[in-house]
């Protein structure tokens, strides 16, 4: 069976274990790196990924993709307006009371919501 698979050029690092970051909710081993495009509801954000390394929140928190609103008053979806390309809100409201926009190909860390199958398993 054929499979799509998209390879990334970004440097992932360790969790770090300082009390500014809480303790990771879920099995890091389950982590994927995802564009922000592909990020699905309920998908857990644990931090933003680059060539430079990886950016973890202060806490994770869970998706809920909804379309880029330019004229939105958040406040921070203001600063996106002039990006190229597409721009995707992954949050709205919660761990901030603002939107969270991303740009569509930026990379994010995540536990998806729905677990990759078992390559092992028999159907």
């Amino acid at each position: 069976m054929a499979e799509h698979v998209d390879f990334f050029e970004a440097v992932v690092t360790c969790y770090p274990q300082d009390a500014d970051h809480a303790p990771l909710l879920q099995d890091p081993a389950h982590a994927r790196v995802a564009r922000a495009g592909d990020v699905a509801d309920g998908d857990l954000i644990l931090a933003a990924v680059s060539l430079c390394g990886t950016d973890y929140f202060n806490d994770q928190y869970p998706a809920h993709p909804q379309p880029y609103d330019p004229a939105c008053q958040c406040g921070v979806c203001c600063h996106l307006t002039q990006e190229n390309g597409a721009v995707v809100v992954l949050s709205n409201g919660h761990p901030w009371t603002t939107c969270d926009p991303w740009r569509a190909d930026d990379l994010v860390l995540i536990v998806p919501a729905a677990r990759l199958p078992d390559r092992n398993a028999t159907e």
